[in-house]
């Protein structure tokens, strides 16, 4: 993909509606253009095996923006934009899930999962995690579990992919992967999932 975002979320417990982090990374004609991180309120408890894993706590998101303020302040810039999460069956569903919960109508963006797109292009691999996917192509990878360092590994990752496997946009994805994008618009949401037909060329 040439233009995308990159998204991470972490959460304060096991709930996917309880986002305390967002990172976010702007990718266009396949270079890291900018970034946004943002604490976020999740109006719930921490959990000691969440803190564990991401090192935020109750008293570091006071004052911090709710999801709802958050999603505000960036749907300007993701409305009608591709956007990809390493498993998107959390992130997607994080994003869904508090959307939800806030009642907020979502503006329309397609969704990519770079460890199903991995799965399906670098066959053979013992592991597609983002750390693991890091080291394959070199990456740094600083700090896992920071929202923004593990957005921006995401962008690497798929920058990567683009480039080794010619993928430059959702129809190419298709046609290589049977990979069909995800969609989040107002009361609709679907992951991307991989397709059981070939895609055959309209009728002119």
């Amino acid at each position: 993909m040439k233009n995308f975002i990159a998204f991470d979320f972490e959460t304060a417990n096991r709930n996917r509606h309880s986002i305390c982090s967002v990172g976010m990374v702007f990718v266009e004609d396949g270079k890291i253009v900018d970034s946004v991180y943002s604490l976020v309120d999740p109006e719930e408890s921490f959990d000691y095996g969440n803190i564990q894993v991401h090192g935020i706590q109750a008293y570091d998101v006071e004052g911090a923006p709710t999801f709802d303020a958050f999603y505000e302040s960036i749907k300007g810039r993701i409305e009608n934009q591709v956007m990809v999460a390493h498993f998107l069956p959390f992130d997607g569903y994080a994003l869904r899930d508090n959307l939800n919960r806030y009642n907020v109508t979502p503006v329309s963006t397609q969704l990519l999962c770079s460890y199903q797109l991995s799965k399906k292009l670098l066959k053979g691999r013992s592991s597609y995690t983002l750390k693991s996917l890091c080291d394959h192509y070199e990456i740094d990878l600083l700090h896992h579990h920071n929202a923004l360092d593990d957005a921006k590994a995401c962008a690497e990752i798929m920058i990567n992919l683009s480039n080794e496997f010619g993928i430059y946009d959702l129809d190419t994805i298709f046609q290589k992967t049977n990979i069909r994008a995800g969609e989040i618009a107002p009361s609709y949401y679907r992951s991307s999932l991989v397709s059981k037909k070939m895609k055959t060329s309209d009728a002119s």
